[in-house]
């Protein structure tokens, strides 16, 4: 009888020893005593942020993938306040903070960009020598070494401003802003238009890293009043309309406007700054 209480303890040591979080110890009397071993769970820790830039709300849910989403875990903001307030394990919470370092920054203006609309009369005759900007100089010596026409004229230029992001459109009376070509009369009553627009205006990179604003269609009009066979007068539009891509400081010829017939035309000149 004893050996076979001797046998049962061996095996019932053996089965326990085979539970995972037991095992057996000796006591100071030298008896084998069965403990459990309880393994404590990682603790949570509290930690407040500050918000100074953004809604703290908004970073709330952009962060909420970096918690650990165990049971008791929370991350909560108060807008009035400011704040962000983690309860969560500390790995966790150091993830948040850095992320919180990238985000909660000020946020950007869109960058602003003044566009400079160059007009220039082009012709087959002779015309008076106008001075130029220097800056139009190199255009006017490529087109006379690309176009049909001998004379070039400069007539004005607009300016206009908008950013990233936003849209050109402008309008007026022209007068005799522009030339003349044979069959077109600038009586005042009998005056001219002019339109441009610039569509959505983005600024963006090239692949070799460069700035450059792309327009998505840059559209440039004049409505002129023409002398009819009869004697009378009617308006007829000329234009250019093309989507654009600008670098800043540089001229982009854009295209030539003319009435058919006509030894005139005008060339639309487009350059770009980025205002600092």
């Amino acid at each position: 009888m004893k050996i076979n209480k001797i046998t049962y303890l061996i095996f019932a040591s053996l089965f326990l020893l085979s539970i995972p979080g037991f095992s057996i110890a000796q006591t100071a009397t030298g008896q084998n005593s069965v403990e459990k071993a309880v393994q404590e769970p990682p603790k949570f820790k509290v930690k407040f942020f500050e918000i100074k830039h953004r809604n703290p709300d908004s970073l709330r849910l952009a962060l909420s993938a970096l918690g650990s989403g165990s049971r008791g875990s929370e991350m909560s903001a108060n807008n009035q306040l400011r704040t962000l307030t983690v309860r969560d394990f500390p790995e966790n919470i150091t993830a948040i903070e850095e992320a919180l370092k990238r985000l909660d920054v000020p946020e950007q203006s869109p960058a602003s960009l003044e566009f400079q609309i160059h007009l220039i009369s082009a012709s087959t005759g002779p015309e008076p020598k106008v001075q130029v900007s220097k800056n139009l100089e190199p255009v006017i010596t490529q087109l006379k070494s690309s176009l049909r026409f001998t004379n070039f004229r400069y007539i004005s230029t607009a300016l206009s401003r908008a950013n990233d992001g936003g849209k050109v459109d402008s309008s007026g009376i022209s007068g005799s802003l522009f030339p003349a070509p044979s069959g077109i009369t600038n009586n005042p009553d009998n005056p001219s238009f002019y339109m441009y627009s610039l569509g959505t205006i983005k600024l963006m990179q090239d692949s070799t890293g460069k700035e450059t604003v792309q327009i998505d269609n840059f559209r440039f009009g004049v409505t002129v009043p023409v002398r009819s066979s009869g004697g009378g007068v009617q308006y007829r539009d000329i234009g250019i309309n093309s989507p654009l891509t600008l670098r800043e400081g540089e001229m982009a010829v854009v295209g030539t406007a003319s009435i058919s017939g006509s030894d005139e035309a005008i060339i639309v000149v487009v350059s770009v700054n980025k205002i600092k």
